[in-house]
């Protein structure tokens, strides 16, 4: 409450164990600052920690855990997978991958909410496709969409992703694959 004093009784506002009780259940019943906690560390995402974060996951739809393919295998320059490799730099695929589970921290994971929110509400274009991948990978180098026509486009890299990138990547559904479109990964870095 604001103003205790205004509740009390006229006959009772002088009695200081009364209003010792008062204002002590008053200030232990203030919701105040666990408002101000529960507004921090959940429903700010800017902000948001641990639990805070995996309610933001759920709401727009993401995990924080990962499943990575940790094997890189002989790919062909028209793969459209991102783990494939040259020649003479990785095994023939035999059948088997070996993956594992990845936990995103905080801050990856924020980014990866951010980019997934981005995807629920995206119109398609280039533009903010573009916006999403400035979004998911600020600050580690270049990557943009290419829009090839007839029906394909290309998700490029001027980086080389890391492990979990890639998972992101290829795996999260936070890069849209707009319906009937052909989308290829291509990494120039």
């Amino acid at each position: 409450m604001q103003n205790v004093q205004k509740t009390v009784l006229s006959q009772y506002a002088c009695s200081p164990t009364l209003n010792a009780l008062i204002a002590a259940w008053n200030q232990a019943f203030d919701p105040a600052t666990l408002i101000e906690t529960w507004y921090q560390q959940i429903w700010n995402l800017e902000t948001a920690q641990g639990y805070g974060l995996d309610v933001w996951g759920r709401i727009v739809g993401v995990q924080r855990i990962l499943s990575i393919t940790s094997d890189a295998f002989i790919g062909f320059e028209e793969a459209e997978d991102l783990t494939e490799d040259s020649f003479n730099s990785a095994p023939w695929y035999s059948g088997t991958v070996s993956s594992g589970n990845y936990r995103l921290s905080d801050d990856g994971f924020r980014q990866l909410i951010y980019a997934k929110a981005m995807a629920n509400i995206t119109d398609g274009s280039i533009t903010s496709l573009n916006a999403i991948l400035m979004t998911l990978f600020a600050g580690q180098g270049d990557a943009w969409v290419s829009d090839h026509g007839g029906m394909s486009m290309t998700y490029t890299f001027g980086f080389v992703p890391s492990a979990v990138q890639i998972s992101i990547i290829q795996n999260s559904g936070v890069l849209p694959r707009p319906a009937g479109v052909r989308v290829t990964y291509a990494i120039k870095g």
